[in-house]
């Protein structure tokens, strides 16, 4: 069962009464996660904070945009806007700057740590070139940045605001199907326009695009998109060829599940489906999750897309 903490302004905590509605959206290709919840009306000091339960597993934890206080024929009632704590990077302008081989330990306790974003790992590798931050850089513009440098990924604020540099993916598996997490409704798409089929690299300020990163699979079914790449620039280096092949695969094939249950807390797991339909129901991994609840109930819908290695 769900249950919201909310935290005022003088960082007095309230356990809040029983939730007449919530939304949550959690979706890896958004850097902070939403939430809309309607209350019975409570008086209170001005709203800065919350967290949601799962029982007493944190599913959400974010900052409080708009709060409502509403009367009218059906009741009285508060109603509240909130992002996850990544929305702390894209609303704080970054102070422009340049590194000289800046490592993720400093990036991460220079632009995330100071909002109580945490961090997956100790990890410490370090960029082994300049990232300049320019004037009118968001602090995760700052963060994206340097991820796409040092390891050609995007990184995940998850959303009780755990920060993973590679992209969220986590060691769990979720298993769809009758007799595990039982879905009722199921959606297979291809985005044939989505998907590369090569990738041609300039490696020298002197050469051309010559050297061709292929995606076989794809050409193989007839699909035809190409991009040129220049190595030769430090901020694009050779590994991109290959994350921007692994980027149009995933892009290119999703499951779509309705899931009468919550699946807070899920995202980045391993999944599978149990669905002869499907043509592919193993090597996925759980990309978003919207979930609501209201009067009639609750349900989650879940996208699934590949896991590229």
């Amino acid at each position: 069962m769900l249950s919201c903490v909310i935290r005022d302004v003088s960082g007095r905590e309230i356990i809040m009464p029983r939730l007449l509605s919530l939304q949550i959206n959690i979706d890896e290709g958004v850097p902070a996660d939403s939430l809309y919840a309607v209350f019975p009306e409570i008086q209170t000091q001005e709203l800065a904070a919350v967290t949601v339960y799962d029982g007493d597993r944190a599913v959400f934890i974010g900052v409080i945009d708009e709060e409502e206080h509403e009367r009218g024929a059906q009741g009285e009632y508060l109603k509240i806007s909130a992002r996850s704590l990544a929305a702390h990077l894209t609303d704080n302008e970054a102070m422009p700057c340049a590194y000289d081989h800046p490592s993720m330990r400093f990036i991460y306790e220079r632009y995330a740590k100071p909002y109580g974003i945490t961090m997956e790992d100790g990890g410490d590798e370090t960029y082994f070139g300049e990232q300049s931050v320019l004037k009118g850089f968001s602090c995760w513009r700052v963060l994206k940045k340097f991820c796409a440098a040092c390891y050609s990924s995007v990184p995940r604020i998850s959303s009780v605001g755990v920060l993973y540099p590679k992209g969220i993916g986590r060691g769990e598996e979720t298993v769809f199907g009758k007799d595990d997490v039982r879905y009722i409704s199921v959606k297979e798409i291809k985005k044939r326009c989505e998907e590369l089929s090569a990738v041609y690299v300039k490696t020298s300020n002197g050469g051309s695009y010559t050297l061709p990163i292929t995606n076989a699979e794809a050409a193989k079914r007839g699909i035809r998109r190409v991009r040129y790449l220049n190595a030769a620039l430090t901020e694009s280096p050779l590994s991109c060829a290959d994350a921007m092949i692994r980027g149009s695969k995933a892009k290119a094939y999703a499951v779509h599940l309705r899931c009468p249950s919550c699946l807070l807390g899920q995202e980045g797991n391993r999944a599978r489906v149990k669905d002869s339909v499907l043509a592919e129901s193993e090597n996925l991994y759980i990309s978003a999750v919207h979930y609501r609840m209201n009067e009639n109930g609750e349900y989650s819908d879940v996208i699934l897309k590949r896991r590229n290695s």
